[in-house]
């Protein structure tokens, strides 16, 4: 894929908060490295210091722009610094596209998308919007004032009218082949027989301490003596047990070791979590934070739910219900674990369905006139 001059398109990847609207955009940036080798792609982040330690993660040095978030619902100073974080941002994005002069701009969301949009749309780039959420974020909303096209990931883009946008879905990683044993090794843990199921908890990129409580108050139960449950929490600096069936691991951000060890999960409702629960097919109880902004994670869960996906309103519903759900989910689909390799393959292929889509959006025509299959 060139210009028409010949030489390499170059895609500039524009990602920052947290994991939610990162991993999306690493997860496409893959595919395309692979897919299209004759592709340049660069990224740009915010200078928050969880964005920079998720990119390298993956052994990517993202373009950082001084914006740390939202200068809304913030107090006094707070506020007017990160006003002018914007301000100064949208001067640094315009000189590193007169710098690097991108052929296509994809915006993933994160305060850094918007002096990158602004940026963009005064140098005439040609950008597209990805909305992980089913309930558009602020970035998004603007985006499409600015008949910026978007693409979301689920069949709903709350307030965005229908027809406005393209479904694409969300862009997940390519799963590298593990089995069970390599997975144990993977997360340090010893494969131990309980007899019962393994549970993956997982906290959002910023942790839950009221979901993590939650679910030590759940394993007390004498019906889940025999379960093994795995919490990733971003307070802990190592693997250790915080009971008898509780495992702690730190924040980790290939989370492909749990998932093979895991038999049911419990999740928040980040969009790129669901997404890969979804592509993964695995069974799993949602838990959406309730103070998410326009309370988009219980919209990501709505979107998301289906028979093996259900939700969990911690702010409504009982631990007896939690115990329910979970029992429930174990009883029908069991153990998921015998047919590893074509869950990982399958998740895959899954993905890379999803990156076709929004690479043929980012570089086809505006929206409406590309074909995206189902």
């Amino acid at each position: 894929m060139k210009r028409a001059d010949g030489n390499p398109i170059t895609m500039l990847l524009v990602a920052g908060g947290t994991g939610g609207h990162i991993l999306p955009a690493i997860a496409f940036g893959d595919w395309l490295r692979e897919a299209h080798p004759d592709v340049n792609v660069a990224f740009m982040s915010g200078s928050r210091s969880i964005e920079l330690e998720i990119y390298r993660a993956f052994e990517i040095e993202p373009y950082t722009v001084g914006v740390s978030g939202s200068p809304l619902g913030v107090p006094g100073v707070r506020m007017i610094k990160r006003w002018a974080e914007l301000f100064f941002g949208f001067f640094q994005a315009v000189r590193f596209l007169k710098k690097m002069s991108p052929d296509i701009c994809v915006l993933f969301g994160g305060y850094v998308s918007m002096p990158a949009l602004l940026a963009g749309k005064l140098s005439g780039l040609r950008s597209v919007i990805h909305e992980q959420n089913a309930r558009a974020g602020r970035v998004t909303r603007a985006a499409a004032m600015m008949n910026i096209p978007v693409a979301a990931g689920w069949s709903d883009c709350e307030p965005l009218k229908d027809g406005s946008y393209a479904n694409v879905g969300v862009p997940v990683r390519r799963f590298e082949k593990m089995n069970r044993k390599e997975a144990w090794e993977a997360l340090g843990v010893e494969d131990e027989k309980t007899g019962g199921p393994t549970v993956a908890v997982m906290t959002g990129s910023l942790g839950s301490g009221k979901l993590a409580e939650a679910l030590l108050e759940l394993t007390k139960m004498e019906l889940f003596s025999s379960w093994r449950f795995f919490v990733v929490d971003p307070s802990a600096d190592s693997v250790r047990k915080a009971s008898v069936n509780v495992t702690l691991l730190p924040r980790m951000w290939d989370i492909t070791p749990l998932y093979v060890v895991s038999d049911l999960l419990v999740t928040r409702g980040g969009a790129s979590t669901l997404s890969e629960v979804r592509a993964l097919d695995m069974p799993a109880v949602v838990a959406p934070w309730r103070g998410a902004l326009d309370d988009h994670q219980m919209k990501n869960a709505r979107a998301a739910s289906c028979s093996k996906i259900l939700i969990w309103n911690e702010d409504e519903s009982s631990l007896t219900d939690l115990a329910d759900k979970l029992q429930k989910l174990y009883a029908i689909f069991g153990d998921k674990n015998s047919n590893i390799g074509n869950m990982l393959y399958n998740a895959s292929m899954y993905g890379e369905k999803i990156c076709r889509r929004l690479m043929d959006f980012a570089v086809g025509s505006r929206k409406g006139e590309v074909d995206f299959g189902g």
